[in-house]
């Protein structure tokens, strides 16, 4: 318990830094550029437009209901994918503050997921304002289930930043083989198709997936739908368990951290 209260009063002491570093990330990630924080509402708005249209053709699908639910699983995913693969990153590039400032190295990989959470949000305003043009009578008080599932999300993707960033502190080629299993995932997971069009046999493919679970926890709110208390349970179950496995190995770690950099 000790240890878990020390990781929460560093990262309490070092608040300041963290708002600093996510508030430099943030501006100097639209810095220059013309369309700005747009960005991060155009790539997957245009992703779901395209790919909804060309299922819609193929399969005769309502293309009003295809982009939506296209929307509403890429957003929490590129979230998830972008905080993992920038976690790798997290110790190695903030070498200068490790080696010469008294910084609690878990501040690093909170700060990655908070500029990417952030994202996340300006994606998910832009769902409701895509949503609302398209499927108006859809809109009511389940949407509200949305706030518990991007809590979930993001300590999923909290913990998945933290275990990213210590393995490839140890294993340097870990990077580029986290970023082959998330592309395996993306098409494993239920994001650009329905569960219903891998037929009765190939639910394997997304009963034991745990993605499936937390996407769903955001996905289904946005689209007007409560999950069921079960899929609640394995996502809250996941988040707590990669956060805490998280947390045990930066603690693990931190010591060792400035001199693996």
């Amino acid at each position: 318990m000790s240890n878990y209260l020390g990781y929460f009063n560093g990262l309490w002491k070092n608040r300041y830094i963290l708002f600093s570093l996510v508030g430099r990330d943030l501006r100097s990630k639209y810095r220059r550029s013309l369309l700005g924080v747009l960005w991060s509402i155009i790539t997957p708005l245009m992703l779901s437009v395209i790919i909804g249209t060309v299922y819609a053709v193929l399969f005769h699908r309502d293309i009003k209901v295809w982009i939506p639910m296209l929307f509403a699983g890429l957003n929490p995913w590129s979230f998830i994918r972008s905080s993992a693969e920038q976690g790798t990153n997290a110790f190695i590039g903030a070498e200068g503050y490790l080696k010469q400032l008294r910084v609690q190295p878990q501040v690093f990989p909170l700060r990655t997921v908070c500029v990417n959470f952030i994202n996340l949000l300006y994606g998910i305003m832009a769902f409701y304002v895509l949503y609302l043009i398209l499927q108006p009578q859809n809109f009511g008080p389940e949407m509200l289930m949305v706030i518990p599932g991007l809590v979930i999300v993001f300590i999923f993707s909290w913990g998945f930043a933290q275990i990213s960033a210590v393995i490839n502190l140890f294993i340097r080629d870990y990077q580029p083989l986290q970023s082959l299993v998330m592309q395996a995932f993306f098409y494993l997971t239920p994001i650009i198709y329905q569960p219903s069009q891998l037929g009765g046999k190939l639910t394997v493919i997304y009963n034991y997936n745990p993605f499936y679970y937390i996407l769903n926890v955001v996905k289904l709110p946005l689209l007007g739908q409560i999950p069921d208390v079960w899929t609640y349970a394995i996502a809250a179950a996941l988040a707590a368990g990669f956060f805490i496995l998280g947390a045990v190995l930066v603690g693990i770690s931190r010591r060792k951290i400035p001199f693996k950099l």
